[in-house]
């Protein structure tokens, strides 16, 4: 029960973080395809995200200490788990089959992989076929990495290599492409003539993901080599180094997008424009500092009174979003710029 909860708790986390990885990538793909990016579909996206992290924890989860287990075997007789169901019913009768674990192990297999089909359907828009190879696939893989140790991590496997769970699996995801069926419905989405509050919303935090996030990979990569390549130690890593891996990025990106193409890649991705009939050099910087390089550099800052700054400065963004034509917010009213929707591709 311990390890139930445990690997739950696991995949909502790590499932979070998944989804917010994936955000701006989906978000992109979202409006260029339909125009729109719902809250509906934004949530559909993050069950999918603790699904794909649950699939990992449920069937690798927990990892054993190295020499703490003995070597698991392999069953590799296809539909060997029909006999053994029969056999437990023969001796026990229907009704205490129900509750036995041979009976129980192949339908929470079933189970697990129903939602596999289903997000299939209901993300991809693809049916019963491509949902079986999928889970067909996917189940492989689980298994091949259980009998190879989780690909030499451990000199043997810990759990057994069963190609049933492949047949059951299968049939699980299979089971739920069926059943989105009845709730999955894809209509075709009209690009809105307006900029939406929505729309503005996502914009901005994809902004704000990409400003915290663009320059992460590069500080890991640096630590990483810092720590285990050059046996720096910990607490002597250069932190100026650290500092500009992590906001150089963000800084170079977002002010090549707004003065070299008006807008931000916050706006690149909803499918945002934003233009002006004169002046457009000054405009554009205008609406980096009041915008994305202000909000920048106020992160960025560590000095008294920077987190107040900090906050009237997302305040004052935030407030003047509903109140400003088109929904322009501070800075491209500051910049007397004018935000347009492109048409999706």
């Amino acid at each position: 029960m311990v390890n139930v909860v445990g690997n739950a708790v696991l995949a909502i986390v790590l499932g979070i973080g998944l989804a917010v990885v994936g955000f701006v990538p989906a978000a992109a793909v979202a409006y260029r395809r339909r125009g729109s990016f719902p809250l509906g579909r934004i949530l559909l996206l993050l069950a999918a995200a603790i699904y794909a992290v649950a699939l990992w924890t449920y069937t690798l989860v927990p990892m054993p200490e190295a020499g703490s287990f003995t070597c698991a075997g392999t069953q590799i007789h296809a539909f060997g788990f029909v006999g053994d169901i029969l056999r437990v019913r023969a001796e026990v009768g229907t009704r205490a089959l129900l509750t036995s674990a041979v009976f129980l192990q192949v339908v929470l297999n079933i189970v697990l992989f129903v939602p596999l089909g289903f997000f299939v359907r209901a993300i991809a828009g693809r049916g019963v076929v491509v949902a079986g190879t999928i889970g067909f696939l996917t189940s492989l893989l689980i298994e091949t990495t259980q009998l190879t140790g989780i690909w030499g991590l451990y000199p043997c496997a810990y759990r057994v290599f069963d190609v049933d769970d492949l047949i059951i699996n299968t049939a699980g995801a299979v089971i739920g492409s069926a059943i989105s069926v009845l709730f999955v419905r894809h209509r075709t989405r009209q690009t809105p003539a307006t900029v939406t509050m929505g729309r503005r919303i996502v914009g901005m935090i994809a902004d704000l993901l990409i400003i915290l996030g663009s320059g992460t990979p590069l500080v890991v990569a640096w630590r990483a080599w810092q720590l285990y390549g050059l046996d720096v130690p910990f607490d002597e890593v250069p932190a100026t180094t650290q500092f500009w891996l992590l906001w150089g990025p963000p800084i170079v990106l977002q002010t090549v997008a707004v003065l070299g193409f008006g807008r931000t890649v916050g706006e690149w991705v909803v499918g945002l424009r934003a233009t002006a009939s004169s002046g457009v050099w000054w405009r554009r910087l205008v609406k980096l500092l009041a915008g994305v390089g202000g909000l920048t550099l106020l992160l960025m800052a560590d000095f008294p009174g920077s987190g107040l700054l900090l906050l009237g400065f997302v305040a004052a963004t935030l407030l003047t979003l509903p109140r400003t034509a088109e929904h322009r917010g501070l800075s491209n009213m500051l910049a007397g710029m004018q935000v347009r929707t492109v048409r999706p591709t």
